[in-house]
């Protein structure tokens, strides 16, 4: 995996082999920080033509009112435009922050295929999307992981 954008904020990893870009906020981002890092993620998932992303929020705290309309109109509509058909979470310690990401992502698969995981930790993300499991449409349920997230594990 080979590291594409380094922060002290946000840091980016390719694996060409899996066509997966992985995002991993490392401290809760400013406003501006926040944006910059989302839209770097755009871009090198467009550059990269990255089928799977996953998404470390672990660090990553509630965020504004402003930032949230943010997501959901300019970033999400680019983002419905990529090739990505799985997306892994692994989800943030803030209730806010989990309820609105998967609220996205059902929006998200509702426009297009996409596949979506709620993970514990990265090692179970990396395996769901490491393990043969990127065949677009193939139904979620069917995979087995013991690394979901007790809250979300009934998907």
């Amino acid at each position: 995996m080979s590291v594409l954008y380094n922060t002290t904020y946000l840091r980016v990893h390719y694996d060409g082999f899996a066509h997966a870009l992985e995002s991993e906020w490392l401290r809760p981002p400013t406003s501006e920080e926040l944006r910059t890092g989302l839209q770097i993620g755009l871009e090198l998932a467009r550059e990269y033509h990255v089928r799977a992303w996953i998404s470390n929020l672990r660090q990553m705290p509630g965020i504004s009112l402003e930032d949230e309309i943010w997501v959901r109109t300019v970033w999400f509509a680019q983002f419905i435009q990529l090739d990505i058909t799985h997306m892994a979470i692994v989800e943030s310690r803030s209730q806010s922050i989990r309820s609105g990401v998967v609220e996205l992502l059902e929006r998200a698969g509702q426009l297009a295929p996409l596949s979506t995981g709620y993970f514990a930790n990265r090692a179970a993300a990396r395996n769901w999307v490491m393990g043969g499991q990127l065949i677009p449409g193939q139904p979620l349920h069917s995979i087995p992981n013991p690394g979901l997230s007790d809250h979300r594990a009934g998907l």
